[in-house]
Parts: C-alpha cells; structure tokens; sequence
C-alpha cells in the first residue's frame, strides 16, 4: 500500500470536516466554557476500550504511518459517529518528549491476560519499597529530560509534514502539564504500605514528598529554560476528556520566553481517598501547591471524590479552572461550593450506563444525566464520557449517550 497517498487521503477528510461551520461555533463555545463563562454546556467521549469496536482497522504498517493514521482516523471517526462537541482540528499533533522519573525508578507493571493471550489493561505493580525505613535508601535521583529547542518535536514534525505532503498543517502541542505525586507514592509501596507510612513513618513521608517536589519544580524549570515549552490554548489535550482551548492563557503581557503561568496544567490524587482532609492537606496538598501555582490555569481531579477536599485545601487554588465530579462526588455538595465561580464543573458519568447493561437502558442514564444538570445550575457544565472500556458490540451507545445529555441540557441547564 502506498501509505503516503493513503494518508494523504485521510488528512484532506479531516480538513474538509474542521472546515464546517460547526467546529468554528465549538470552538467559540469551548473558549467560553474554559473562560469560565456558563452561555452552554458541552459533551464529549472519550472511548478507552479495544480500538476495534469503535474506531477502524489499522492500515499502515510503518511505526510513524500507525501514529498518523491513529490520530486522523479517530478524529474521522468521532465525527462521524460519535457527533460530540469535540472540534476536529484542522491539524495533525505531535507531542513534546519531555519526560520525568522519578526517583529513578521505572516501575515493573504485570498485564493480566486476555482470553484470546493478548494484554489486557488490568495490571499489577512491583512496588520497590516494602518498608519506607528500611527500603529509604532504594530512592535515587530523579532523571529528567527537556526537548530543549524543541529539537526533537521539530524533527518529528518535519517527518510528518514530508509523509502528508503538506495536505495538513502539523503543529508541535503540548499537553497540560501532569504530574501525580499521591500516584508517585503508590507506585512506590502500594496503596496499604504508603497510608500506613503515614501514620509509622511520618517525617520520612515528608522528606520523601518534598524531594519529589522539589525535583519536579527543577524539571519544570529545564523545561521553561531550555525552550521545551509551547502554549496550549488550543486543541491540545488537557486530560480528563477535555482541551485546552481559552482565551485567558497565554497571561497578559506575556513576553516571547513562555513560562508555566501562560499554560494549563493538570493533577489528580486518587490514591489518596482513604485519607481524611486534615491528613491530606499535611502529606500531599502542601506539596502539590507549590507546583500548582506555576500554572496559568489549572484543571484538577479524577476518579477521586472531591467535594470533602474543598473547604481546607482546594478553595485555595486560585487558578482552578475545571475540576471533576466523579461518580463518587457528592455532586450537589460540590456544586454548592463552586456555584458562581469561573470554574467549570466537569462530570463524569457512570461508565456502567454504556459498557455494563445487556439492554441499553436509555431512561435511566437520561435520569442520571438529568440529576447532574439540575445540580450544575449556576456553573460552567461539561460532561465527560469516560472509562467506556467497552460497547458490547453497540458504538451507537455512544452517539446515544450524546444525544440523551444533549436533550438533558435542554430540559434542565439553568445557567
């Protein structure tokens, strides 16, 4: 197959679907949202499962053509399909390969095992330490690299550029920032061991959470230093399901050396959820704070409940932008606390509605996404479709599930 014609082919569809007139009023509509402002809610999918039963079969067989086809086929896709309020770009991304270990340590993962023997994406963790006292010492040095000058981004790009032949534009993106320090921890010991490092081996916990801090705030400044750094305001990916795309970054005045304050980044501990706010707050929030106050705006959450956090630690995020309600969130409590700020209030529906039921109960997720709309009223509204790890040979689950919040939206959004 001659993968350049084919790719070429593949790239013109997708400018032709970003040309509508839809994905410049969803672009208008999303700035509005990340600016904080509350004129309409948005729905988006984000279909985690085998590729297969959603999105179509692979036709490159180059490693670079894999990518590229990846990336334009689910855009295609998602269009046509899924019909969310995603806007198709009218590009091709490629990442920055800035990367970060901690510690030293790369981490041991066991892949349970498929019927048919392929991976699944249950997986185990070696976890190197056993006794935070004992095991202190197994904590090296933290590596890190910085694509300074963007010169490895540059290059990938003008690979891409010479195999699409100029049909699509590619832009070098960088996706928020992430980092997951409660996540660090587990890796390290496992969920048991680290809170009962905690209570046994408390100024230990501390001295390990600092250095990792500290060594994340000096990856962030090789990063900003070294040029390995471009705005993401855009169709950059800003985890959880979302993008970046505002008018409120870059900041002010901003000059041409791009620092943190004029991107967007994004954490999460939902490791931590057996641990009280008070201890919260000591152990992980006082470290993750100094690392999020470099960011211009800041999204924040995942899986984790996070109405019970607000009162002592997250109120005082200054720059939060979006944070998630999980289906473990009280959702009128945490909506309660951030009504009428500039904060949008990102749900996250059950994932059973989609990928559990036999029988696609259409009534009940409509009373699931009508509770959350009614209890979003005066805040910035996105929902999310995540963790859909399967279909059950039904994608037009997913165009449904769109179609039902759609019809939510228009029976109970009050802004």
């Amino acid at each position: 197959m001659d993968e350049k014609k084919y790719l070429r082919e593949l790239a013109k569809k997708q400018m032709e679907i970003a040309a509508l007139p839809i994905m410049g009023q969803r672009l208008k509509k999303w700035c509005a949202l990340n600016n904080g402002e509350r004129d309409t809610p948005m729905v988006s999918v984000e279909f985690n499962g085998p590729p297969e039963e959603v999105f179509p079969q692979l036709k490159c067989e180059t490693q670079l053509g894999r990518e590229v086809e990846t990336q334009i086929t689910r855009h295609i896709r998602n269009h046509e399909l899924l019909a969310d309020d995603r806007v198709i770009p009218a590009c091709v991304s490629v990442s920055i390969p800035n990367w970060i270990t901690p510690f030293g340590i790369d981490f041991e993962y066991t892949y349970a095992l498929k019927a048919d023997g392929k991976p699944s994406m249950g997986y185990t963790i070696k976890h190197v330490i056993d006794d935070l006292q004992e095991d202190f010492g197994k904590l090296k040095k933290t590596l890190f690299y910085a694509d300074a000058g963007l010169c490895k981004a540059k290059e990938k790009q003008a690979q891409i550029e010479e195999l699409l032949g100029g049909v699509i534009p590619v832009q070098i993106q960088f996706p928020s920032f992430y980092f997951d320090l409660g996540g660090i921890a587990f890796r390290l010991m496992g969920m048991e061991k680290m809170m009962m490092a905690l209570y046994e081996y408390p100024e230990l916990m501390h001295e390990m959470m600092n250095t990792v801090t500290e060594d994340m705030l000096r990856y962030m400044d090789e990063i900003e230093s070294s040029g390995a750094i471009v705005y993401n305001n855009n169709s950059s990916w800003l985890g959880q399901g979302s993008w970046g795309y505002t008018t409120d970054l870059p900041r002010p005045g901003a000059g041409k050396a791009i620092s943190f304050a004029d991107v967007w980044g994004y954490t999460n501990f939902q490791e931590t959820i057996g641990i009280s706010p008070q201890m919260f707050n000591e152990f992980y929030f006082s470290y993750m704070e100094k690392i999020t106050k470099r960011f211009g705006l800041l999204s924040y959450g995942c899986c984790e409940p996070v109405d019970h956090l607000w009162d002592l630690c997250l109120s005082r995020l200054t720059n939060l932008r979006k944070i998630s309600v999980s289906p473990w969130s009280n959702e009128e409590a945490l909506a309660e606390k951030i009504r009428g700020k500039k904060i949008v209030y990102h749900r996250k529906p059950r994932a059973t509605f989609i990928a559990a039921d036999t029988v696609f109960n259409e009534e009940a997720l409509a009373e699931h996404i009508a509770k959350s709309v009614k209890a979003a009223a005066g805040c910035p509204l996105e929902v999310t479709f995540r963790e859909e790890l399967t279909v059950l040979g039904e994608p037009w689950r997913l165009t449904r599930a769109v179609q039902i919040t759609r019809e939510q939206f228009a029976k109970y959004y009050k802004p």
